[in-house]
Formats: structure tokens, sequence, C-alpha cells
């Protein structure tokens, strides 16, 4: 059977959506970190991933990121819209943004965005497509473009420039010098720029395909690929570590090559991306691809020595059985029957014309291929199908022992024979004496024919000589050796009758004409005696299906070897059609595994790359030490042993495995010192462990996979400390407080009498001083009532003579030079003298300082600056008094009291929410 199995096996693809990793739809720049973290540029933010959980990282502006270059898992580059900068990562593990923005902000054009990132040596160029900007040593240094430049990619030791229309330009430092140019880069958009062969150059560009730069001239590179390429325009190149070569494109996903240019693999939405448009393209170390996408995040699994490959093939429907024939593989499905050539990777699936509905059973009989169907029996030859037979549901078909050349059908309502003429099938005729739905059909070597029903038990069927009546039949169930009905199904293991119950393995014994349990088998198969399908393949080879995994044994004679073993659990993205499980086998080692959205191609002679899980330990993220009220402090565990608080001594662990595959990775945790064995495989790798009791533990965490492959182990020593009442110092500090206790209640006694006598004491003190004050309140109330009276004389005094001011001020103003300026102005010196008189502040002092005690002196203390009339105005405004009351006391008008008041606030150092009498009423 000559056929490509290479373009036919589609590898496996996990698709992450926004729901996954909880961040924006887009993601425009991928980057592997050296520890197997990976990193995203995300509209809403730098993503994290590690193997097992995702973390988003906004920016401090919250702007969209554009590109990431992840020099170490510590130390990653971003930028975006008017924005560039690194994230370092702290000792918890968290990853801190450092803006580059301060220093490079004055060389941003208004929408200025960057697009690419470059690292060489403690050089770091940031791209936009009109300038880069050179981040060295804390200073930027701005570097002008020639043109438009779509692209920047580090090739070999020198930085490369893509320029719209020109070509390809070299960054060294801060100066630019062309490298290629040519007319065909006239029009042209670059997208990528790779190494190629020893020096030479490949050349991306967005719709005239790929060229190669030899040093001399342009040539085109797979010039059949140019109207592909030019169809659905190329936006990422990238070498996987292997060698190979991804492409992405804006419109038909990523195309990838080999080393010498063969196309290997071609993914789109049809078989597996979310999305067609790849934005970003990186390699992991294992040579997977991660792609950055329009819509989500996919990663497609390259490691295929696991020795399966899953071929999703959308809109046929669950497959049922599958065969190779004349260079073309055929699928027979609920939908009809689907065939695609094998000679031709590019080809898909197409409906063969009148096989529309079940296919239960494909074979391929001389130069035919037989169809089991729901509708009878149809041969397909040169890719025309054409009914043998009516008869309803095609379920097997065997040749029969006793006549070569001829075989027996079983189907929904009974048996029919065919012969086989000059190479084509023909029916001759419907076995009658029996009519039963049988799923399976033997044939011994006595050619009793065994039959096991749909659903309930196995007849043992003997025909005529002529081979067309059956002339008697057995029952087998509830009552047989089965013990049961349902369950049943029979098939061959060299030429052996064996009969499965998911149980164990039964077995002929045509010696005694009896059914006897299968011990040889039984006692090698393992788990398998629970299979409940038996398929044959070349050279002693047998797949064993059970419901939990699938295997293929070497059987012969007493020789019973497992090949390989294939959990099913692996497929539950594409699973097995329950119970009607069937594998083709193509050689003694290969098989196609028919699946419920596709197939998959087995290869039992691979080893497993996901042994190489054994190299690996899993990783410890976070750790969080939680006390009694659920309150958490996270710690960086060390080298040496963990001290744990007994406070808080409930300990919460988080791991990743970034041993990227499209398998799952379960964790088990050992906690010596508590567990008696490992933990149950779990797909979080979350632990917890609360209230550990004090003592010194060590927590070991491993990671296995569906194959049973186990990573090393992460050890991790943990040091409960006693609590602080257990402690020697403790213990100690009882005893003191024991005897500290009897000498307290010694003095006890003597201390209360004392007290009773200084309470009595303090009872005549209090009433002395409740006395004392009572007279002082008196005192002071009359000291108040004076200072009242006395401020009120002196406040009528000074509006008489105010009034009196204003009215000799009247008269002259009205006489004129008939008033004496000698006189009157020795009238106003008069009255301006009595009414700021020295006398009447010393009157006024006095009795405000029996009143207000201290007052004057406290706030002249704290404000030194105050002169005599500030003072004055604060013991007025001490009394309470109107600003219409101070001003005639200090001989101003209302206005220039105000005024004095905003001056005081301003000596005090108030504020125009500060109250100015609230403060002076404190003292």
């Amino acid at each position: 059977m000559a056929f490509n199995q290479q373009h036919l096996a589609t590898e496996s693809i996990n698709n992450f959506s926004k729901m996954d990793y909880g961040a924006g739809t887009q993601n425009w720049g991928v980057s592997a970190g050296r520890d197997g973290m990976m990193y995203f540029a995300n509209n809403n933010g730098l993503l994290e991933f590690d193997g097992t959980s995702w973390r988003l990282y906004h920016l401090p502006n919250e702007t969209i990121l554009r590109a990431v270059l992840a020099v170490n898992d510590s130390l990653i580059y971003t930028s975006g819209y008017r924005e560039m900068g690194f994230w370092k990562r702290k000792p918890s593990g968290e990853l801190v943004y450092h803006s580059l923005n301060s220093l490079a902000e004055q060389y941003f054009s208004r929408n200025e965005e960057f697009w690419n990132i470059v690292r060489d040596d403690d050089k770091v160029y940031f791209h936009s497509f009109n300038r880069i900007l050179l981040y060295q040593h804390d200073s930027i240094f701005p570097t002008n473009l020639p043109g438009f430049t779509n692209v920047m990619n580090k090739v070999r030791n020198q930085i490369l420039l893509g320029v719209r229309d020109k070509g390809i330009y070299r960054l060294l430092g801060e100066k630019i010098t062309p490298v290629v140019t040519d007319p065909f880069f006239e029009g042209k958009i670059i997208r990528f720029i790779l190494p190629y062969k020893k020096d030479e150059l490949m050349i991306g560009t967005a719709s005239n395909g790929i060229v190669i730069w030899d040093g001399k001239q342009l040539q085109q590179w797979k010039p059949d690929w140019r109207p592909y390429f030019h169809e659905n325009e190329l936006n990422r190149g990238y070498f996987l570590p292997n060698g190979n070569l991804v492409i992405g494109t804006i419109i038909d996903g990523i195309v990838v090559f080999d080393k010498s240019g063969n196309l290997i693999h071609k993914y789109n939405h049809t078989n597996g991306l979310q999305n067609n448009t790849i934005l970003g393209i990186a390699g992991d170390q294992f040579n997977n691809i991660w792609l950055a996408l329009d819509h989500g995040i996919d990663f497609i699994s390259t490691r295929n020595n696991d020795g399966v490959r899953i071929e999703n093939i959308p809109n046929i429907g669950a497959v049922y059985s599958a065969a190779i024939f004349q260079n073309h593989i055929y699928l027979g499905t609920n939908q009809g029957l689907f065939s695609k050539d094998l000679s031709d990777p590019s080809a898909n699936y197409t409906l063969v014309p009148n096989t529309q509905s079940q296919n239960w059973d494909l074979r391929v009989i001389g130069n035919q291929l037989v169809v089991g169907h729901n509708e009878g029996t149809i041969v397909v030859d040169n890719g025309k199908a054409n009914f043998i037979s009516r008869s309803s549901g095609g379920f097997a078909i065997k040749e029969d022992s006793k006549h070569k050349g001829h075989y027996i059908q079983s189907t929904y309502y009974n048996l029919i024979s065919y012969k086989e003429v000059d190479g084509h099938l023909v029916m001759e005729n419907i076995i009658s004496g029996f009519a039963d739905l049988i799923r399976y059909i033997e044939i011994d070597h006595l050619g009793n024919i065994w039959a096991s029903h749909m659903h309930r038990g196995i007849y043992q069927l003997r025909l005529n000589d002529k081979r067309d009546k059956v002339i008697s039949q057995k029952y087998y169930g509830a009552s047989s050796v089965f013990g049961k009905e349902h369950s049943l199904n029979v098939f061959k293991v060299e030429d052996r009758i064996v009969f499965t119950t998911k149980d164990k393995l039964f077995t002929y014994d045509d010696l005694n004409d009896t059914i006897i349990p299968y011990t040889h088998l039984n006692e090698h198969l393992g788990d398998y005696i629970k299979a409940h399908r038996i398929i044959k393949a070349p050279d002693h080879h047998y797949w064993f299906i059970s419901s939990e995994k699938i295997g293929l044994f070497y059987i012969n004679q007493s020789r019973v070897r497992l090949i390989k073993s294939y959990p099913t659990s692996y497929f539950k993205r594409s699973p097995l059609f329950e119970d009607f499980e069937n594998i083709l086998p193509i050689t003694a080692d290969k098989g196609i595994l028919c699946l419920e959205n596709g197939i998959a191609w087995l290869d039992a002679s691979e080893n497993d790359s996901l042994q190489t899980i054994s190299n690996f330990a899993p990783q410890l993220r976070r750790l969080q030490l939680i006390n009694r009220r659920n309150e958490a402090i996270s710690q960086v565990p060390g080298n040496h042993a963990l001290e744990v608080n007994y406070s808080h001594n409930s300990i919460e662990v988080r791991y990743s495995f970034p041993h990227y595959s499209a398998e799952p990775v379960f964790y088990q945790a050992f906690l010596k010192g508590i567990d008696q064995k490992w933990s149950d495989k779990s797909e979080s790798s979350v632990f917890r462990f609360d209230r550990l009791p004090a003592g010194t533990y060590q927590l070991q965490v491993k990671a296995t996979d569906l194959w049973h492959n186990e990573s090393r182990v992460n050890s991790l020593t943990l040091e409960v400390q006693e609590p602080w009442y257990s402690t020697t110092l403790a213990k100690i500090g009882y005893f003191v407080l024991l005897v500290v206790f009897s000498i307290l209640f010694q003095a006890w006694g003597a201390r209360r009498t004392k007290r009773k006598q200084r309470i009595h004491i303090e009872k005549r003190e209090r009433e002395l001083i409740l006395l004392r004050n009572k007279n002082l309140r008196t005192e002071v109330e009359h000291k108040s009532k004076e200072l009242a009276n006395s401020t009120m004389s002196i406040i009528k005094k000074n509006e008489f003579l105010l009034d009196l001011k204003q009215q000799v001020t009247r008269h002259k103003e009205q006489l004129g030079t008939r008033y004496p300026d000698k006189y009157f102005n020795d009238i106003i010196k008069k009255i301006d003298k009595n009414i700021s008189s020295h006398d009447d502040w010393q009157i006024f002092e006095t009795n405000f300082e029996q009143a207000h005690e201290q007052f004057l002196r406290k706030i002249k203390d704290d404000f030194p600056d105050l002169t005599a009339k500030d003072l004055r105005m604060c013991a007025y405004l001490r009394m309470n008094l109107s600003s219409k009351e101070i001003a005639p006391l200090l001989g101003i008008t209302v206005r220039g009291v105000e005024n004095h008041r905003y001056r005081l606030r301003k000596k005090m150092g108030l504020s125009h929410d500060d109250n100015l009498i609230d403060l002076i009423l404190q003292y």
C-alpha cells in the first residue's frame, strides 16, 4: 500500500480562546522564554503561560501591546502604542513593568506604534514604521529610517530592515546602510527576512512570494507556490530549531516546509486553527509551533514520536470503518462514504456518490472495496459505487473457512453468502433458517459460524453442506458459562475463537464442544482481558480495545507480548465512538483508528517521545502560608528548608510544567510525614495542606502523562515551628509567671488595705478640689463681668469720641479757613489720644488676664511675630466681640478690623478653610 502518511496526518492542536487565557481576542506577538515560559503581546497587556495556567499583566496606561521579546524568564521587553519598556521578575515570581517612556517619549510621533523588538548584546532596538529607537545604558538614541519599514529581523549577527519600494538595509548602531536594493522591491511590502543556506537571505513579501538573495542576485523560492502566497498574503516567517520553515498568512493559516523545501503540513480553520490570520509565530525548545492569532492563541505539537497523529476531518461525521484501496483512503461514516487521494497532500475528502447514510464496514476483497451499508452492500471500483445486495445493514463479512472464495455477511436481519468471481464479489443467496441482528461473526476451522448479537448473547450456527441453510443453533447467554447476555462479542486469535465479555476472555474447546475461560491469554494480557474488541493485524499482531486503552500485542503460540499501549483518554477531544471502536491494520505495527471527528494514524514502532518528561521536574510557581482567618502571605523558598510560623501553618502551592505537548499533564503530591501514598492524579497543579502540626516535612510533587511516564520530583522541605506556647522559653515563662503570681498574691492584700486608705484620702482631696474650683469659677465669672463692663465702657467712650471726631471734621469741612487748622488739629489730636488711651488698654489688659489667665503670654509664645495691636485684636476676638464692637476699641473702621483680621490669619499661617476664632478659643 503506497501512501504518504506524513501529508495526511494532522498534528495535535490546542486552541486557547480569550475565555481560556482571560484577555483580549487579538494577540500580536509571541516569544518563548529559555525556561519554557511563553509570552504573548495581547490587546490587554502581557500574557504569560507556564504550561498550566495563564496570567495577564496590564500596562500602567492599559494600552495595547504589539511586540514581545523574552530575553529570559526574568527580563521581557514589550512595546506597543506610544509605549516601550521591559518587565523584571520579583523573587515572588511576579513581573514588574519598567516603562522607558520618560526617556523615549520626546521622540514619539502622535500615533507612534512599535511593532518589532530586537536585542543585540546590550542594545535593544524598538522599531516603528518610520524610526528606530535604540535603548542602551539607560539612554535612548533615535534613528530615522530611509522609508516606510515594515519589518526588522536579526539575521545571524546583523540587524536587517525591510524598506518598502527599496529593499533590505543593515542597521549598525545608529547607522543604516543598504544591503539589497533591486527594482524587484518597487511597490512591494517586505514581511520577513530570515537566514537561509550559508550566507543567503530569505525575503518574504506580502503578495509577491519569497525570494532568495545569494549576495549577487534575487531568485524566486518555490515559484509554483507564488500564486498561493499572492492569493493568501504572507505575514510572518519563522525557522523552528529543527530547521523547518513556518510561513504564516493573513487569509489561510500556516504552511510548514522541511529543510529541503518540501511541504510537511498545512493548517487553517478547516483542520484545527481558530483563525486564519497569523499575527505572530514562535517555536519552543521542543520544536512546537505557537501562533498569535487575530482571534486567540493556537499551539501545534510537532512532537510526533509518540506514534499518534490525529487527523481532524470536519463535516464527515463519526467514522465507523476505514480502508486503503487503489491509493485512496476510504472512510465509512454515519453520513456516507468519503475518500481522499493519498498521493495528493492537498486533497480533501469527498463523498462517494450513492453512499449517503450509515456505512458500517469496509473491506477490500479481490479487486473491489466492499462496503456494508445501511441500505445493503456496496462495491466500489474506480471511485464508483454499486449495490450488490439490498439486505439492510451490512455489519461484518468473513471468508468461509469451508469454502474458499466464498464469504458470509451478517446484517440487520439475516446472513448472506457471496462468492468471488474474477476478483468481483457476487451475491449468492440469503442463508435460511436464521434471522437476527448480528454485529460480529467468525467461522471456525470446523465451519461453525459464531455470531454475536448486537445487544445480547452469542449463537453457534451449523450450516448444511451447501452452506445455504442453518441446520442447528445454540444460544449462549445468562445461563451459559458467560453468566450474562450483554457485552458478549466473538473474534479470532491465532485461528481460535475468542469471546470478549469486558471481564475476561473465553475460547471454544472444539474437542469437548464447549466454551471455557481462555486461561493462557487471561494470565498474560493484564488489564486487556477486559477488552471488548479484538482486531487481527499482519504477522501475529492483534489490536485489543477496552474502554480505557488500546493495545497492540504480538501473540504466537505461547508467546504474548505487549508492543504498545494507547490510553483512550488521549483521544478525548476526538473521541472513539463507544462500542463501535475500530482500527484498520495497515502493517504489523501501524493502523488507522476511527474517531468521532476524524481518524488517528497509529505507529507502534515509534518510541514515546514523551518519555523525555523524565528529564524535567515541575516548577514551584507560588507558595502561600495561610492563617486560620484565611489570610495568606506569599513566600519565596530558597535552597534551604522553609521555616513556617505556626500561626500560618496552612500551606498552598501551585506548580507548572512547561513541557509542552498536546497531551494533558497530571500532577501528584506526597507530603512525607503526613501522607501514606501519592495523591490521585489531578489536572490541577494547586495543592493545599491545612493546619500542619509542628515538625519537618518534605513536599514532593511530580507530573505524569497519559502513558504513565513520570517526571522528576520537585522537593521542598518545610519546617513548621512549634506554637509559641509549646516552646522551652514559654515553659520557663510559665514558671516565672507562677512565682511572680505567688508574690503578687501575697502583696495583693497589703495593696488592698493601702488602696482603701488612698481612696479615702483621694475622696477628701476631690471634695477640696471641687470646692476650690467652684470658688475659682465664681471668681472668673466676676472678673469676666468686670471685664465686659469695662470693655463696654471703653467701647461707648470711644464711640462717643469717634462721633465727636466725625462732627468736628464735618465742621472743618463746612467752615474751611474760618475754622483755623491750629484749633482743628489740636482737638483731633486730643480725641485720637483718648481713643487709643494707654490707660484704657492697661485697665482692659489687667481685667482680661484675670478672666483669661495666661492667654496673651501663650499666644505670644506660639506666634512671636504678633505686635501689640495684634495681641489686642486676639484679646477682643477671645471675648467673642464682633468687628463692629472691635472697631471703636481700636479706633478704626469695621473694614479696618476685617483687614486686620486678614493680616492676623496670615501671621498665624491659617489656610482659607481654617477658622481664626476656633484657633484663638483653644488658648
